[in-house]
């Protein structure tokens, strides 16, 4: 017995060997991988908030946290950005329903447990798209160790392709077109590996019609699959007719192997219910605008016509990025970020702001070509099982070109992520081709490590040019969420061109503090508030604390932004102050206004007033610039000097009044003398500005004006010495221009005015090299605007002219017109 014992424990070992090897290879593989996968949390921080300082991953979430918060039934699960009031007062939806339902209802599903929480919900979020992003992970591995019959080497080639940039960068953007998305593909693709080894289509169908409620992405993986399937099937048909069959015969026979075919019948089901999936977006957004909309406006309809190229609007803003050579050259710079995973581009240099650094952008594109046609070949060569990986290989190709007019901007840098098929066939074949028996081993610590140092170094980079932004943004959060609890359901306007920079220029994140109630953003004309907010919204939202008076404001211990009731504002005037002047102006106690625009514009007792008859809302939004220029420079602030002027801008809602329809706005002006003044309102987009509309008018006293007009009148300056969009005369001792009838639009550009001497030893030592003097001015500082006339005058040097040079130009855009003349009358 003993000896019987000796004799069997070899093989007993063997089988133990064996079955513990089979157990090891099921469950350490998965086990890594999660390992792997759980360092995007490791060196991440800030998942409850948003973060300002990384724009394209702040606003994809932002805007699909919105989406899923503003889904439920009240709605018939419409997917919409914000309610906003429109003109007639009727509410109206800013309707984005362009997505599945599916993913935002799963979105929405897991942030319901945190009740009105914003940074909970938020985090929630996040960790479903990084469960997603595993789940993603280990399909991919379930497909290549089927595909392989190896599960180390399907390891290792998921881990490199996953160490990516982009993929890693946005695991834990919440969208349905990212993590969700891939998670779709994945598990489409693990259903194609499964129809082609075991033949069971009814699983495909199941993971075809999931992947579909998540998003549409996963039908650039279909085509392909569908196509190459249908093309074998063809083959076939072909190759199993007899020599002497005819044209009819072989046609015949394609044609039942195609009707027969399980991929016409998954491309039928995907088809169908990719339509039903439309059709209810589009029944939704005609029940949200209106059954009079045409189907050409409503944004799902929109949204498809801009990425098959038929927008001519849209496709002029992204021409640039549209040629083909352009675009060609993006893309597959983006194949070769995705093909070399993100630890191994960091030491050729840092990281910019949301692109990968490293390489030059020529060296990515190189290894993006290298890359497609290495992965190309290989699947040429591979035997085993290859089409559902050449489909999962062309998916990126298919969905880059076909959606071309989307896929090219920065902006949608994020559909890289859909051409990881291309570096997870590459270096699944590559790890085939080589035949060196540690070779797993080595592969899987190698891409262990490189996984971790990957999500390592972009959770770094994101931290150390984070830091401050998320520190603000917890605390914008922290504003909002003691905001939401009393505007919830109610009317609010928010000041976004004050607010906006706190988030990014992110509007999304306002919606989303703010979703449930009916919102106006201050860049939207119709969002203007004055004293009316009290007539047309019940709060206003501002980063300015000193808005209104203290007992307006409702969240006291608020740190950046504030909240106020607008039902405590006097809307029938701010104070008896501004009754008294509406009174003057509209009885003719100030006379004709200085200069009339938009406002009308008079300047009495040291206050520009600006008044506007029947004026809306719209007219109250803009803000009002007002910049004063002083006789003698240094009566200005000194931190105003080197501009040369005053800045008094101001709002309507700080110094306006609304009676009987009518605005009046009244800024005090500074109690030095003024030259000139330069206002009007702009509209403001954070670092660059926009004028509605200007004026500039002086305030000199110019004793020889009434003169210089009767003097051109009488003909007393002879005929004008030139002739451009002014008429431009000669004096004895000033150059005058003169236009009748003139606008507002006349006298915005500024006038250059260049003196060429008799001697050039005459001119300012600094102006001799160049052979003129140089005089220019803005019509603000030397013209006045009275009954419809522009005159303006300027004074002759002291010293013989021998020719003049003049005329107006706007700056970087060129002369607008230009005379010259003698200097001599």
């Amino acid at each position: 017995a003993a000896m019987m014992m000796l004799r069997l424990l070899p093989s007993a070992a063997a089988r133990f060997r064996r079955w513990w090897a089979l157990r090891l290879a099921f469950w350490l593989p998965p086990v890594l991988l999660l390992l792997a996968i759980s360092t995007v949390y490791l060196f991440r921080d800030g998942w409850g908030s948003f973060d300002k300082s990384v724009p394209m991953h702040t606003n994809h979430s932002a805007k699909n946290m919105v989406l899923a918060e503003n889904l439920s039934p009240a709605h018939n699960f419409l997917m919409f950005l914000r309610r906003y009031s429109g003109p007639d007062g009727a509410l109206t939806f800013d309707v984005y329903n362009r997505f599945p339902v599916g993913g935002f209802a799963l979105i929405k599903l897991v942030m319901l447990p945190f009740g009105d929480d914003l940074s909970a919900k938020l985090y929630a979020a996040r960790m479903l798209m990084l469960a997603m992003f595993a789940g993603a992970a280990l399909l991919a591995w379930r497909s290549l160790r089927r595909i392989t019959g190896h599960c180390w080497i399907a390891l290792a080639a998921t881990l490199w392709a996953f160490s990516g940039y982009y993929v890693l960068y946005y695991s834990d953007a919440v969208s349905n077109e990212m993590m969700m998305d891939l998670f779709g593909i994945m598990l489409v693709f693990h259903g194609m590996t499964v129809l082609v080894q075991e033949g069971k289509i009814g699983q495909l169908l199941a993971k075809t019609g999931l992947a579909l409620l998540l998003g549409w992405h996963v039908y650039a993986l279909l085509l392909p699959f569908i196509v190459l399937g249908l093309s074998g099937e063809s083959i076939r048909a072909l190759r199993g007719n007899r020599p002497g069959d005819g044209v009819i015969a072989r046609i015949r026979s394609v044609a039942v192997a195609l009707i027969r075919s399980r991929y016409l019948r998954l491309g039928a089901v995907a088809l169908m219910l990719g339509l039903a999936l439309l059709s209810f977006n589009l029944v939704n957004e005609y029940a949200a605008l209106g059954d009079e909309t045409p189907l050409r406006e409503l944004p799902s309809v929109r949204s498809i016509l801009k990425r098959a190229g038929q927008d001519t609007e849209f496709n002029a803003d992204r021409a640039e990025f549209l040629a083909w050579g352009t675009f060609l050259s993006g893309q597959f710079e983006r194949i070769g970020r995705m093909s070399l995973p993100y630890a191994l581009t960091v030491p050729w240099g840092g990281r910019g702001h949301e692109q990968p650094a490293g390489a030059p952008s020529l060296v990515y594109s190189a290894v993006g070509v290298a890359a497609v046609g290495a992965c190309l070949l290989g699947l040429l060569l591979l035997r085993r099982h290859r089409m559902p990986l050449a489909a999962l290989a062309l998916a990126g190709l298919f969905w880059g070109i076909g959606m071309r007019h989307n896929t090219a901007i920065d902006l949608h840098e994020y559909e890289s992520l859909f051409y990881l098929g291309i570096p997870l066939a590459l270096f699944m074949l590559i790890l085939l081709g080589l035949r060196w028996r540690w070779l797993p081993v080595v592969a899987v610590v190698g891409a262990l490590a490189i996984f971790a140092l990957s999500s390592y170094q972009i959770g770094r980079t994101d931290a150390h040019i984070a830091a401050q932004a998320r520190a603000t943004s917890a605390t914008i959060m922290s504003d909002f969420q003691e905001i939401r609890g009393i505007t919830r359901g109610q009317s609010v306007y928010v000041h976004f061109y004050e607010i906006g920079p706190y988030v990014g220029g992110r509007k999304g994140v306002i919606w989303y503090y703010l979703a449930g109630s009916v919102m106006h953003l201050g860049e939207k004309p119709i969002a203007g508030c004055g004293p009316l907010c009290g007539q047309y919204f019940d709060f206003v939202i501002s980063s300015d604390r000193n808005l209104f008076l203290e007992r307006h404001l409702l969240t006291p211990y608020n740190r950046e932004v504030f909240l106020f009731d607008t039902g405590a504002i006097d809307t029938e005037g701010l104070t008896a102050g501004y009754r008294a002047v509406y009174d003057a102006v509209t009885s003719g106690v100030y006379g004709a206004p200085a200069v009339q625009a938009e406002y009308d514009l008079f300047v009495a007792g040291g206050k520009a007033v600006y008044y506007k008859s029947g004026c809306s809302v719209s007219d109250m939004a803009p803000k009002f610039f007002l910049h004063t220029i002083p006789e003698d420079r240094d009566d200005l602030p000194e931190e105003r000097r080197e501009h040369g002027f005053d800045n008094l801008d101001f709002g309507f809602v700080q110094r306006g009044a609304v009676f009987d329809g009518n605005c009046i706005a009244i800024a005090p002006l500074p109690d030095y003398p003024i030259a000139s003044i330069r206002t009007g309102q702009y509209v403001a987009n954070f670092s660059r500005w926009r004028e509605i509309w200007s004026v500039a008018i002086s305030l000199m006293s110019l004793p020889d004006y009434d003169a210089a007009v009767s003097a051109i009148a009488a003909g007393g300056y002879g005929e004008p010495a030139g002739r451009g969009v002014f008429h431009v005369y000669l004096g004895d001792t000033e150059v005058v221009y003169f236009k009748e009838p003139c606008d507002v639009g006349d006298t915005g550009a500024r006038f250059f005015l260049h003196f060429v001497p008799d001697d050039y030893s005459n001119l300012p030592p600094e102006r001799q090299g160049q052979g003129f003097d140089n005089r220019d001015f803005s019509f603000a500082e030397r013209g006045l605007v009275t009954g419809g006339r522009c005159l303006a005058m300027a004074p002759l040097p002291d010293y013989p002219v021998a020719r003049v040079r003049t005329g107006q130009y706007v700056s970087g855009e060129g002369r607008i017109w230009a005379v010259e003349f003698a200097g001599g009358r």
